[in-house]
């Protein structure tokens, strides 16, 4: 019954019918990159910031290609991804950009649907955001349940569609990722609790914002469960990093490509416990 139950929750949160649970979210991204290549895809399209870093190391793993599409710090631009989309081709993306900004996920969708370019988002981040993570726009959901993610069970994640065919691969493959069932109990646990977590996540996010306002924060003006803010000069910089140690906030340093490719220090704010 908890698989069950586990499974009508996620298929609640991402508008997905057919959901697979996997040991970690790596897992998911390369089923989903496999099931890109048995429709004949042989480009994948990523971020050239805010993404993952399987998103760039699987692909010539399985012959595909690479392409980035230009960002607005993460953010996709659409005009890029309307010359670079095509039918051999499937776009992934984080669809909270960085963990700072949601993605313009119906635009990019739609871009998408006129050029039959598969569109496989990755919900780590956006996961329990209602028009953040969205199934309706997205032909496959990747999420991860990690330790420093909105349903931090530590453990774990899944791959999410509305089309079963895309599930009729070889058996083994899903074994090869299956999740185990001794952390069912945890995940339905961390799924209830994960309205409340990140309520709690972007409370944090916008007290760090109004601290900071006399500096660069890179989308400021969006609902994220991150900040990142750029310095200009090593006082600037020590100044955040003071603050963060101040408060017990962890953050790392950028240029960084899951994060912004700029000078700024991104306030890890997400991987807060309640």
């Amino acid at each position: 019954m908890e698989k069950q139950d586990i499974t009508e929750k996620i298929k609640e949160l991402t508008k997905h019918k057919y959901i697979k649970l996997t040991n970690c979210c790596n897992s998911a991204i390369l089923l989903s990159f496999i099931i890109a290549k048995t429709r004949g895809i042989g480009t994948i399209l990523i971020p050239d910031q805010g993404g993952w870093l399987t998103y760039q190391s699987f692909p010539p793993i399985l012959n595909l290609k690479l392409k980035e599409v230009k960002t607005d710090s993460g953010l996709i631009d659409l005009r890029d991804l309307e010359k670079k989309a095509d039918k051999n081709s499937a776009l992934i993306i984080n669809s909270l950009a960085g963990y700072i900004a949601p993605q313009p996920l119906k635009e990019i969708s739609e871009i998408c649907r006129n050029k039959k370019t598969l569109l496989i988002e990755d919900a780590s981040g956006s996961i329990g955001q209602e028009g953040v993570c969205d199934g309706s726009c997205s032909d496959i959901i990747v999420c991860s349940f990690g330790k420093w993610k909105p349903v931090n069970l530590g453990y774990g994640g899944f791959i999410s569609t509305n089309q079963k065919e895309f599930f009729e691969l070889d058996p083994e493959l899903f074994m090869m990722s299956k999740f185990h069932e001794q952390f069912y109990s945890g995940l339905m646990k961390k799924l209830e609790e994960l309205p409340a977590r990140i309520n709690y996540l972007q409370k944090i996010c916008h007290k760090i914002k109004s601290d900071f306002k006399e500096l660069s924060i890179i989308h400021k003006n969006y609902e994220g469960l991150n900040v990142i803010i750029k310095f200009r000069n090593d006082d600037e910089r020590e100044k955040i990093i003071n603050y963060c140690r101040q408060n017990k906030y962890e953050f790392t340093l950028c240029p960084r490509y899951i994060r912004v490719m700029d000078n700024a220090i991104s306030v890890e704010v997400k991987r807060l416990n309640i």
